[in-house]
């Protein structure tokens, strides 16, 4: 069965809310517009939201956990999932968050393992959009957000027909073209910021 495929017009968006955060709880995947591209998404907390997204987009193990990144609704809720909070990254929370800036820390206890990267950090965001902060909220967990173009190829700016996309795929939520322009990612080693990812935010910082 093809994706149910919404608008993301101003009179369709609590249905679009509810029916893409029912989805995730019920442990499918959706495709969701991220920060200038369209994205995948899955309930980290869910275990089959999470092998149905490995088999469709296994996450990358390189350096500083770029693979995943986990989706908060709120910018307080990322201090239950850290170890620890370096003051350059409170400054840029404070900054840019909500917004298209992902940050690398040291990941805390609670976090689901399979956001956990291979050096022991996690890749958090607080989205720009309300939309997607609204749906992390519905879901009422973290999210694991991926891109949703396939390895090599460019971004996804436009919303895929649904019947292209796997079953594992319950929710297309579209919202007509997108910039193209992904979050900045950027790690925080101490007092130190490493920009991993040039995008929407212009961060001061050293090369990976």
């Amino acid at each position: 069965m093809a994706a149910e495929r919404i608008a993301l017009r101003a009179d369709a968006r609590g249905q679009a809310v509810a029916r893409a955060a029912a989805a995730l709880r019920d442990g499918r995947v959706v495709l969701l517009p991220a920060e200038g591209v369209y994205g995948l998404h899955a309930l980290a907390s869910s275990t089959a939201g999470v092998e149905r997204l490995e088999a469709m987009k296994p996450r990358a193990r390189g350096k500083g956990g770029k693979g995943w990144i986990a989706l908060v609704g709120r910018p307080a809720d990322a201090y239950r999932w850290i170890a620890a909070l370096p003051a350059p990254a409170a400054v840029l929370i404070h900054a840019h968050w909500p917004g298209p800036l992902t940050i690398v820390l040291p990941a805390g206890p609670a976090l689901p393992a399979s956001l956990l990267g291979p050096d022991g950090c996690v890749a958090l965001r607080c989205p720009g959009s309300e939309f997607l902060r609204e749906v992390v909220l519905a879901a009422g967990g973290l999210l694991i957000s991926t891109s949703a173009n396939e390895p090599g190829e460019p971004p996804a700016v436009r919303a895929p027909e649904p019947e292209t996309l796997p079953e594992a795929v319950a929710v297309v939520v579209d919202a007509g073209p997108l910039s193209g322009l992904p979050s900045t990612v950027v790690r925080v080693d101490g007092e130190r910021v490493v920009v991993l990812r040039e995008g929407a935010v212009r961060v001061p910082g050293s090369p990976p």
